[in-house]
C-alpha cells in the first residue's frame, strides 16, 4: 500500500493531503433512487397510463381507480420524478380524495362513481407520499402521507383477538369482517411507522402477520378473500360478499410480494410458505383454485412476480429470478395496465430498496439476461439471498461511543461523522479517530452501521492500518451510551475501486445488525489526491 508520507517525500503539495483526508473513508449511503430496471419500467408504466395525472386503465374501460393513482405515486417515486408525483397526486386531491382525506375508489368520465376508500390504495398513497418527502425534501407531503394514514387507522381498522387487522374498507367494519389478505403491507406499516410514531402501525404489522398465518393454515395457498372473526377465526371466502369459490387470483398473488419485501424475516417465512404450495412448471396460470389447480388458461405477470416472491421467501434466487424474467416478457408480450403496474412495482420491490422495503433478490436479479427463464440462472443464492436473521436489540437512542478491535489492537472512541458536500462520508480529522456515520443506522440496531477511520497520515500508520489484517471469525464491539455493547462477528472483507463504489449493495438494507468497517485501499494516484481503492469490512451481529 502506498502511504500518505510516501507521497509528500515525492513533493505532493498540502492540497492533495487534505483532499485525501475528506474522501478517505468512502461513499456515504445512498439516497432512495431506483436501480435502473427500476427505473426504465417504473418510467415506461407512467409514460404510457398516466394522462396529465390520470392514472388511466386503458384496458378496462378508460376508468381511473384509486389503486392505480397509488401505484403511480409509488412509482414515480421509484423513478425519481418529482413533476409526475405532483401531477398525480394534485389529480388524486382534486378528483377522489374525501373531506376525512380517504380516496374515493373509481371515477369515471369526470365524476366519482364509487365514493367507498380502498384500504390497499390509501395505505399505498400514504407510503408513497412519506417516501416522496424523502426523495424530493418535501415536508408538505410527509404531512400529507400521515394525515391519510391516520385516517385509514381510524376508519379501516379494527381490533381481534389476533390484533389489529386492515379492512378492506369502512363498509366492512362489522364482525366477521371481510379481510384481503393482499391488501396488507408490511413496508408499508414501517414507512408510516418511522414517519408517525403511531404505535398502531406496529399492531397493524403483527395483527397481519397472525392472520395470514392463520390462513395459511387453513389453505396452503392464501385466497383473494377471507373472513376474520372477533375471536380471531380465519377461514378463506369467496368474494368480498363472501360468494363464489375462493381461490388464488389476481389479489392474492400480491400478498408474497408484499411479504417477501418486508424487513421482517417472518414476513418473508410467510411468503416462502407460499412458495411450497405452487405449481413449480414454467408456465403459471393466471388464476389457481384453493388446490393450486389452473382455473384458467391465461397468463399474467402479476402470477409470476408473485411466484417470484414466494421463491425468494423460500430461499430460491435462482427459480425467483426466472420467474421475474417471465413476468417482464409477459408485460411486453400482453401488456395490461395492471400488469404492467405490478412488472413495474415488484420490479421494485424485489430487487431494489427504492420503497424503502428489504429486496431479497438485490440489483442482479433486476437485470437477469435474456433467456434465464429458461436456464432459471439469475443469481445466486448466495450472493442475494439474506442471512438467517440473529436477534436484534431492542431500538434504542444509545449511541456508540467506543470501538473495540481485538485481533488488530484498536481501542478509540468513536466520534460521529456527516456526509461532505461531494457525497462521501467524511473522514476524521484526527488520524487516529475512529467515526461512526450519523445519518445511518446505530451501531446494533437493524440495518448496516457505517465506521470509518485512516488507513495511515503523513507521520506514518493510522489507527485503521491494519484493518487488511482482519479475518472472518474476529470480533467487533461497539460500546453505547447506555453502556450496552453491540458484538459483531467478521464475515468478509471486499476491495472496491471508488470510482464504481458498489454503494447499492454495500449499503443496502439488511434484516440484522451488522457493520461496514471502511477505510482507504489500493494505490496512490497524485494525480486527484486519492487513494484508488476502498477496503470494506463486513460484520455481522454475534
Amino acid at each position: 500500500m502506498t502511504s500518505v508520507r510516501t507521497i509528500l517525500a515525492a513533493g505532493a503539495s498540502a492540497v492533495a493531503v487534505a483532499l485525501t483526508l475528506t474522501s478517505c473513508a468512502g461513499p456515504a449511503e445512498p439516497d432512495r433512487g431506483g436501480n435502473d430496471r427500476t427505473v426504465e419500467t417504473a418510467s415506461a408504466f407512467l409514460s404510457t397510463y398516466v394522462d396529465d395525472g390520470r392514472v388511466v386503465r386503458t384496458d378496462q374501460g378508460g376508468d381511473t381507480v384509486s389503486e392505480g393513482q397509488a401505484y403511480g405515486l409509488l412509482l414515480a417515486v421509484a423513478a425519481g420524478d418529482e413533476g409526475q408525483f405532483d401531477r398525480i397526486w394534485s389529480w388524486t386531491t382534486e378528483n377522489l380524495q374525501r373531506d376525512d382525506l380517504l380516496l374515493s375508489w373509481r371515477w369515471v368520465d369526470g365524476a366519482v362513481v364509487d365514493d367507498e376508500p380502498a384500504s390497499d390504495a390509501d395505505l399505498d398513497a400514504a407510503r408513497a407520499l412519506v417516501l416522496a418527502a424523502d426523495r424530493f425534501d418535501r415536508d408538505d407531503l410527509r404531512a400529507e402521507g400521515i394525515a391519510l394514514g391516520a385516517a385509514l387507522l381510524d376508519e379501516m381498522t379494527a381490533e381481534t383477538a389476533l390484533g389489529r387487522i386492515l379492512l378492506p374498507g369502512p363498509w366492512a367494519t362489522s364482525a366477521p369482517h371481510a379481510y384481503n389478505p393482499s391488501y396488507a403491507s408490511p413496508a408499508a406499516y414501517a414507512v408510516l411507522s418511522e414517519a408517525s410514531d403511531d404505535p398502531r402501525w406496529e399492531e397493524l404489522a403483527e395483527g397481519s402477520r397472525s392472520v395470514t398465518s392463520a390462513l395459511l393454515d387453513a389453505n396452503p395457498l392464501p385466497t383473494d378473500w377471507a373472513t376474520v372473526a372477533t375471536d380471531g377465526t380465519v377461514a378463506i371466502a369467496g368474494a368480498a360478499d363472501g360468494q363464489g369459490e375462493p381461490g388464488y387470483g389476481y389479489d392474492a398473488t400480491r400478498t408474497p410480494i408484499r411479504l417477501a419485501e418486508s424487513c421482517d424475516a417472518a414476513d418473508r417465512a410467510l411468503a416462502g410458505r407460499i412458495a411450497t404450495a405452487l405449481p413449480a412448471d414454467d408456465t403459471l396460470a393466471a388464476e389457481l383454485d384453493t388446490g393450486a389447480g389452473a382455473v384458467t388458461g391465461d397468463q399474467h405477470a402479476v402470477a409470476y412476480a408473485g411466484r417470484a416472491a414466494a421463491y425468494a421467501g423460500d430461499g430460491r434466487m435462482d427459480a425467483a429470478a426466472a420467474d421475474l424474467q417471465r413476468m417482464s416478457e409477459t408485460s411486453s408480450t400482453t401488456p395490461t395496465y395492471y400488469g404492467d403496474a405490478w412488472n413495474a412495482l415488484a420490479t421494485a420491490m424485489l430487487s431494489d430498496d427504492v420503497l424503502a422495503g428489504c429486496p431479497p433478490l438485490g440489483e442482479s436479479a433486476s437485470a437477469a439476461p435474456a433467456g434465464a427463464a429458461d436456464a432459471a440462472a439469475g443469481t445466486s443464492s448466495a450472493a442475494s439471498g439474506f442471512q438467517d436473521p440473529v436477534a436484534a436489540p431492542s431500538a434504542s437512542t444509545a449511541t456508540p461511543v467506543h470501538l473495540s478491535i481485538p485481533a488488530i489492537g484498536v481501542e478509540s472512541d468513536l466520534i460521529g461523522l456527516d456526509r461532505g458536500a461531494d457525497g462521501w462520508i467524511e473522514a476524521p480529522t484526527d488520524f487516529d479517530a475512529v467515526g461512526w456515520y450519523e445519518r445511518g443506522v446505530l451501531p446494533g440496531e437493524v440495518g448496516p452501521a457505517v465506521i470509518a477511520a485512516h488507513v495511515d497520515s503523513p507521520t506514518g500508520p493510522a489507527v485503521f492500518f491494519d484493518l487488511p489484517k482482519l479475518a472472518p471469525g474476529d470480533t467487533v464491539s461497539v460500546r453505547r451510551s447506555d453502556g450496552t455493547t453491540a458484538d459483531f462477528v467478521v464475515t468478509g472483507l471486499q476491495t472496491v475501486e471508488k470510482d464504481t463504489f458498489p454503494t447499492a449493495s454495500i449499503y443496502a438494507p439488511v434484516p440484522t445488525p451488522e457493520l461496514r468497517i471502511v477505510t482507504c485501499a489500493g494505490a496512490w494516484d497524485p494525480a486527484t489526491g486519492h487513494y484508488v481503492d476502498n477496503l470494506v469490512v463486513t460484520a455481522v451481529a454475534a
